[in-house]
């Protein structure tokens, strides 16, 4: 364990000339565990510090409290800065280091859902339940966490399938990569997102083009090929 007082630590925190010594405090923060609980309105103002080291250095620290930050992050998800609501979403689907799922880059099919859930402290229809409401969020990139977070865990699939219907056709790159990921895994009960996935086909990124092929596949699979069957001759 770091021998550096945790008050010198928080000092450093907020060091607004040297972003070195930010990432530095929070990568030593960490090694003082539930004592940085105190702390998570700075270290959460961190997450979107713009220099990744210390973004991630946060991220990796709250993730690493589990459900010691739960609470905190759960008033995020009512804060009145969009980035912060969003934010607490993707920290909440993380909870003890239970990572969301993922692919290859070169394979564009997402892995199948773990159903292993994160480390949250309490019931998990409660926090599903703060999802499901993140769903009516005013923020685009808000009800995207959200209908993520439901995704990754198996629950609303269908009332989610709109959201990434609209990520797809006004998202930045990055998320339209993810959403077409998504429906993807999802599937058949995605039909309703085939128009919006044709048009990403045409995406100017290589990874959308091939996440939303690859997710029509998975969409269109039992019709098409229900439709070749009845199409045999007899």
């Amino acid at each position: 364990m770091d021998d550096q007082p945790i008050e010198s630590i928080i000092e450093h925190l907020f060091d607004e000339t040297d972003w070195l010594i930010r990432g530095k405090a929070l990568r030593n923060l960490i090694a003082h565990g539930e004592a940085a609980v105190p702390y998570l309105e700075r270290v959460f103002e961190l997450r979107l510090d713009p220099k990744a080291p210390v973004n991630d250095a946060s991220g990796v620290l709250i993730r690493n409290l589990g459900a010691a930050a739960v609470p905190f992050l759960q008033t995020q998800l009512k804060s009145g800065n969009a980035a912060h609501r969003r934010e607490a979403i993707w920290l909440l689907m993380e909870s003890g280091n239970r990572f969301c799922t993922t692919t290859r880059l070169t394979k564009q099919v997402l892995d199948d859902r773990d159903p292993q859930l994160p480390d949250w402290g309490q019931s998990p229809d409660l926090m599903i339940n703060r999802f499901r409401e993140c769903l009516s969020d005013t923020d685009l990139s808000v009800r995207f966490a959200a209908a993520s977070a439901l995704e990754e865990f198996g629950h609303d699939l269908p009332a989610t399938v709109p959201v990434f219907i609209e990520t797809l056709l006004h998202d930045s790159g990055h998320n339209q990569n993810w959403a077409a990921l998504r429906l993807g895994r999802i599937g058949e009960p995605a039909m309703s997102a085939c128009d919006a996935l044709n048009a990403a086909v045409g995406s100017e990124y290589q990874v959308t083009r091939l996440a939303a092929k690859n997710a029509l596949t998975r969409i269109r699979g039992n019709q098409e090929s229900a439709e070749h069957i009845r199409e045999q001759p007899l």
